[in-house]
């Protein structure tokens, strides 16, 4: 699974010209167009490329016929996507981080608060979670339509749910634990993303079913 995983990782850090050109303009676009919620949609952006990427090349190289011909477990195959996922989840939003500091810095402007966090974490969680079964089903060609109207949900999801000012807390004293407080304050974010990941991990279940017997068919 780890030599799939690097695999996935290579392929990412070898971009061609026109996935760099799509970066350069998809976050130029946020940046400039969607500037009050771009630390949401930017992450969102960054995971559509990559991870969606990582199943484009497989179906370009016919991935498929090598891992047939190869001793891999067709669930390490699935395990490792997944994993891939979660890593440029995780990524792209360390990304989001280090832009809300620099706009901090330049402009004074506080983009990325504990909320927003969550909400990057939900939305990428639950893209993942419904377009994965769809690809390894039909691929990456098959699937680049509805993949795009997933992905243009989640935008508009972002746009509602996205950065908004949080309420300053009172000077009263407040003697409860700090891990109480901070769940007090952030209970319903923290149920959603709770939520979404669950909802990845029964994501990841069904693609291995899916993906086991498109295999055993083939």
């Amino acid at each position: 699974m780890l030599k799939l995983l690097l695999k996935d990782l290579m392929a990412s850090f070898k971009a061609d010209t026109k996935t760099i050109l799509k970066l350069i303009i998809g976050m130029m676009v946020f940046i400039f167009i969607f500037m009050p919620i771009s630390t949401v949609t930017i992450p969102l952006f960054i995971s559509y490329i990559f991870i969606f990427r990582s199943f484009y090349l497989d179906e370009h190289n016919k991935c498929d016929y090598f891992f047939n011909s190869m001793p891999i477990e067709k669930e390490d195959v699935v395990y490792s996507k997944y994993l891939y996922a979660t890593i440029v989840i995780i990524v792209s939003t360390l990304i989001a981080y280090i832009y809300s500091q620099i706009i901090k810095v330049e402009y004074g402007f506080i983009m990325l608060q504990a909320k927003t966090i969550f909400i990057i974490f939900s939305l990428q969680l639950v893209m993942v979670a419904v377009s994965y079964p769809i690809m390894f089903k039909y691929g990456y060609n098959k699937s680049y339509v509805p993949l795009n109207l997933v992905l243009g949900v989640a935008l508009i999801l972002s746009m509602v749910q996205g950065p908004k000012s949080e309420v300053v807390m009172s000077d009263v004293p407040n003697f409860k634990p700090q891990i109480v407080q901070y769940y007090e304050q952030y209970q319903e974010q923290i149920i959603i993303a709770a939520v979404c990941l669950v909802i990845y991990i029964i994501s990841m279940y069904i693609s291995k079913k899916i993906y086991t017997k498109k295999e055993i068919a083939n």
